[in-house]
C-alpha cells in the first residue's frame, strides 16, 4: 500500500507508476497481509513505454505474467534482472518489436524457472532434431522426434523455421532479438509453443487482460508477433 499516494504533495507521486524502477523502503507486518511503501526513490521511469499502446501491452502482459507465476516476497534476483533487461529493451525498441520481445523474455523466464525446453535434440531418445516437421511435447517440455512420441500425448507441431526462432529467442540477449525478421506464421507458432509451456508447467492462464487487450488492439491471436 502506497499511503497517500494521490495527494498533490505526495512524496511517492511520480515514482509509483507501473513500469518505474523505483527504490523505497517498505515495511510489513507478520499479523498483516498489506505492506506499506513509506518512501520511493525513482531510478528510471522508462516514459516511452506508455506512450505506445502496443508497447504498453506487451509490457503489461509481461507484469501480468510475473504477477501469477512468482511467489509473493520470495527474492528472485535473475528476474529482476531479466525485468530491467525487458523493460530496457521495449522502451528503446520499435513498436512492431514489443511481441517478439515480450515472447523471448517469456521464453528465458521459462529456463529460469526451471522449464527450459529441448531445442537442439529429441528430449527422450537424445538424436538431433533435423526433419523439416517438429514436434513439441508439453509433458516432457522439448522437441521430440517421431519414434518417441507417445499415443495421445499433448504436442504442439512447428517446422524447423519456427524450432531456429525458438533456439535464437532463448539463445541471443533481447537487445539482439528485435534485429530479427519474423514471418507472422512463424511467429503466431513461437508464441502458441512458449504460452502452452508456460500453461502446462506454471499454470500460466492464457486468458491475460493484456492478451485480450491487446487483441483488441492489433488482433494479437492473429499475428502472434
Amino acid at each position: 500500500m502506497a499511503k497517500g499516494v494521490g495527494r498533490p504533495k505526495s512524496k511517492l507521486g511520480g515514482a509509483v507508476e507501473l513500469f518505474n524502477l523505483i527504490e523505497g523502503d517498505f515495511y510489513k507486518k507478520e499479523t498483516s497481509e498489506l505492506g506499506v511503501l513509506s518512501g520511493a526513490g525513482l531510478l528510471d521511469d522508462f516514459r516511452h513505454i506508455s506512450d505506445d499502446p502496443r508497447k504498453f501491452g506487451f509490457a503489461s502482459a509481461w507484469c501480468e505474467v510475473l504477477d501469477k507465476t512468482l511467489q509473493l516476497e520470495e527474492p528472485h534476483p535473475e528476474i529482476f534482472e531479466l525485468t530491467r533487461e525487458f523493460l530496457q529493451t521495449i522502451h528503446s525498441a520499435k513498436s512492431e518489436s514489443a511481441g517478439l520481445i515480450f515472447w523471448s523474455v517469456a521464453l528465458k523466464f521459462l529456463a529460469l524457472e526451471g522449464y527450459s525446453p529441448a531445442l537442439e535434440e529429441c528430449v527422450s531418445c537424445g538424436n538431433p532434431i533435423t526433419s523439416e516437421k517438429v514436434m513439441i511435447s508439453l509433458h516432457r517440455g522439448g522437441a521430440t522426434c517421431q519414434n518417441c512420441i507417445e499415443v495421445d500425448e499433448p504436442i504442439i507441431t512447428i517446422n524447423s523455421a519456427t524450432l531456429k526462432l525458438l533456439r535464437d529467442m532463448m539463445n541471443m540477449p533481447l537487445a539482439q532479438i528485435t534485429e530479427l525478421s519474423v514471418e507472422n506464421r512463424t511467429g503466431r507458432l513461437a508464441a502458441e509453443v512458449i504460452l502452452s509451456l508456460a500453461s502446462y508447467h506454471m499454470n500460466l492462464p492464457r486468458n491475460l487482460k493484456s492478451f485480450k487487450f491487446l487483441e483488441t488492439l492489433i488482433g494479437i491471436t492473429r499475428q502472434g508477433m
